[in-house]
């Protein structure tokens, strides 16, 4: 290579027809021994060269102008697509930011004591009624307790005893204590009863099974407690009436599903028992009754995670309103290159591609460094290399100048 004539070197940058810039570098470095201060000439030959392989016949011209001229449209359609979704988008972030003022009002109302939710009329409706059949149950079973545990008096008739605390009195002052906590037993079942339906609602609130069975088995012992209840008291009235003349049929354990007294019983205990606990579980499961603390923070809670999610929804929105703006500068520099591109096509001037012409300038010095490194010890050719780069970078630096200064 090193023995190739010079005139042979310089000769042409074209081989069988095709640019090879970096021959050219290769050849142009061995002419010049790689001296840094000789780039400049071979350099503006590589950009003759260049701009004769960007020349365009008179339909090639048209051509590219035509297709630059649909090329803009194009990027004319999409700032104006990307123009309404900002519009839109700003639109929307408006709104998002306005919930989520509402919300926060509303979470600071929460806060500072309204926090008042549910049906407080039906809630104190049912708190009347519920009170109301407690007193009912207490002295139903104070009576019916009575009656269990003393024998019936021979002119009693009735199922309820209207004396039952003056007789208990009279009896002593355990036979008091006993009527009194007799009730406090189908309460308390009452009260276990509602606590096991409150666990169920969390196991549901949790997606886990519901359990029935020991709240199954509360009804059935308290159904069978009335039943026995039932029993004694009818039992009793039945041999009263038969003691007193008014009955003539004795009495048959057999008889006690016929007799209108045992059914009696257990609608006016067991059925009001059940009323009165769906009652009490309604009551004691209102909102109203929980604590201050409890439902503040349950609110909160809500309105918070309504927040948080309004906040996202906004993040979404703002993400996209940036994306859309970068975009339009992307469409707004396309649509001024190829304005730019398309008036110096038609008045004559032919523009610079300066990223193909880097290319190639490229593609030179990667010749002259091939040709330096395998001519030079290593230190030499690296300062020579070097240097070549400082005179091709200050070279490119005055083209680009001049590309700008011609098109202002």
């Amino acid at each position: 290579m090193t023995d190739e004539p010079l005139n042979e070197q310089a000769k042409t940058i074209t081989e069988k027809g095709k640019i090879t810039y970096s021959r050219y570098g290769f050849r142009s470095a061995q002419k010049s021994q790689s001296q840094p201060a000789s780039i400049d000439g071979y350099l503006n030959n590589v950009y003759s060269k260049f701009l004769e392989e960007q020349k365009l016949d008179e339909k090639g011209l048209i051509d590219k102008i035509y297709n630059l001229n649909i090329e803009l449209q194009q990027e004319k359609t999409k700032k104006h697509d990307a123009n309404a979704e900002i519009s839109s988008h700003r639109s929307l972030k408006e709104d998002k930011e306005k919930q989520i003022e509402e919300l926060e009002l509303e979470k600071i109302s929460i806060i500072g004591g309204d926090g008042e939710i549910g049906d407080t009329t039906s809630f104190v409706i049912g708190a009347f009624i519920t009170l109301l059949l407690t007193l009912y149950l207490f002295v139903f079973y104070s009576s019916s307790g009575y009656y269990v545990f003393n024998d019936f008096k021979k002119d009693t008739y009735s199922i309820i005893n209207p004396n039952v605390f003056s007789d208990a009195l009279n009896a002593g002052g355990g036979m008091v204590a006993l009527i009194i906590f007799f009730p406090i037993i189908f309460l308390g079942l009452g009260f276990l009863i509602h606590n096991l339906m409150e666990t169920n609602k969390k196991l549901e609130a949790d997606n886990m099974p519901k359990k029935y069975m020991l709240i199954l088995f509360l009804l059935v012992l308290t159904l069978l407690t009335d039943a026995f209840i039932g029993y004694k008291i009818t039992k009793g009235v039945h041999l009263n009436e038969f003691n007193s003349g008014l009955r003539n049929d004795i009495w048959g354990n057999s008889m006690i599903f016929k007799e209108p007294t045992f059914w009696l019983i257990l609608l006016l205990g067991f059925l009001v028992y059940v009323i009165w606990g769906l009652l009490l579980n309604y009551v004691l499961s209102h909102s109203y009754l929980k604590t201050e603390s409890e439902k503040v923070k349950l609110m909160i809670e809500n309105v918070s995670n309504r927040i948080a999610d309004k906040r996202k929804e906004l993040s979404d929105i703002v993400s996209r309103i940036y994306r859309f703006e970068s975009d339009i500068m992307t469409y707004e520099n396309q649509i001024q290159q190829k304005t730019k591109d398309i008036n110096d096509y038609e008045r004559g001037a032919m523009p610079i591609n300066l990223a193909s012409l880097k290319g190639s300038v490229g593609e030179f010095m990667g010749g002259w460094q091939n040709y330096t490194h395998s001519n030079f010890d290593k230190e030499e050719a690296h300062s020579l290399v070097e240097d070549a780069i400082k005179a091709q970078n200050t070279w490119l630096t005055n083209k680009t100048e001049n590309f700008n200064s011609d098109n202002q």
